[in-house]
């Protein structure tokens, strides 16, 4: 450990720490007594498995490459000058961190900085990240598993329920989290990027949905869009952050101080969360709750962020 503890904690967040306390309280007090009733905590919806195939997935990754590509060539074109275009060097070992690009761009505090933040890490991050991990990802590994269940009765053993999609497809997510210091680069560098991968993650969902249901006859159901239950999962969504964003934050804020700082903690905490969005969406197999879970998470992280860069001030 080679993070000292700070010698004083705000009072903000102290306050925030202990309302999510007992947030996640009563709503695990609220589960254990329904538990205690008979009824199911949180039911599960059965559905057909997926009709994509691992082919599809590779031109659905194929897709989101050039994407992302054609967003890079953009950024370029728009800087102008060649300095921007290129990440700076490591100049000085002292001038890495682990910080998240967003992070950065937040220390700025202009309007437009906020709302690009806001939108790439609040609304279009957790609607494409949902939408890749969980229902295309998750939903094709959980169909493989159902063709191979019957000859494989070991694997029900080991793996029951949707174990084995739902830890793979986390596994690959916190994979994707992953982050170590990097230098520090450019304000117009990074804002274009974060805007241009909002803007091509956007685009290649509207594609890959596109090409899914042209190629594999894919429907809303099996994108996990019921929109009859939207506000009923809107509320699941909000329950669930309710619940764990306590353990979550608590699990962030202990490894910060214990991990070498050379070494974000996210993809740590990540698995964990992602499970449980994998979890909710095995047993609704609706997409909204793990949005609206994800949105959560990320929307309270900013604003965090944002009380403690304002807090920094003199």
């Amino acid at each position: 450990m080679d993070k000292p503890l700070p010698e004083t904690v705000p009072l903000w967040l102290l306050c925030v720490t202990a309302l999510a306390a007992w947030l996640c309280v009563a709503v695990w007090l609220g589960a254990f007594a329904r538990w205690r009733q008979g009824k199911t905590v949180l039911p599960y919806q059965p559905r057909t498995p997926v009709p994509w195939r691992a082919v599809d997935l590779l031109i659905v990754l194929l897709i989101y490459a050039v994407a992302i590509m054609a967003a890079g060539l953009l950024a370029v074109a728009l800087l102008s000058d060649a300095d921007l275009q290129r990440p700076p060097a490591i100049q000085d070992a002292g001038q890495a961190n682990t910080a998240h690009v967003v992070a950065r761009l937040l220390a700025e505090g202009t309007f437009g900085v906020l709302l690009v933040c806001g939108l790439s890490a609040v609304v279009v991050a957790p609607i494409f990240e949902e939408f890749f991990f969980r229902v295309l990802l998750q939903g094709w590994l959980e169909a493989g598993q159902r063709r191979l269940r019957p000859a494989m009765p070991t694997l029900r053993r080991l793996l029951p329920g949707a174990s084995g999609p739902i830890l793979l497809s986390s596994f690959l997510f916190a994979r994707v989290h992953f982050r170590v210091d990097t230098p520090a680069m450019s304000t117009e560098y990074l804002i274009v990027v974060v805007a241009g991968n909002a803007v091509a993650s956007v685009l290649a969902m509207l594609l890959i949905i596109y090409f899914l249901r042209a190629r594999a006859g894919a429907k809303a159901v099996d994108f996990g869009w019921a929109p009859e239950k939207f506000f009923a999962d809107v509320r699941l969504g909000l329950t669930t952050f309710a619940a764990v964003a306590a353990p979550i934050y608590g699990a962030q804020i202990t490894l910060v101080w214990l991990l070498p700082k050379y070494l974000a903690p996210d993809p740590f905490v990540l698995f964990p969360f992602a499970i449980i969005l994998g979890t909710l969406y095995w047993r609704t197999h609706r997409i909204v709750p793990a949005i609206v879970l994800h949105m959560s998470l990320n929307a309270a992280s900013l604003a965090m962020a944002i009380a403690w860069l304002l807090l920094q001030k003199p």
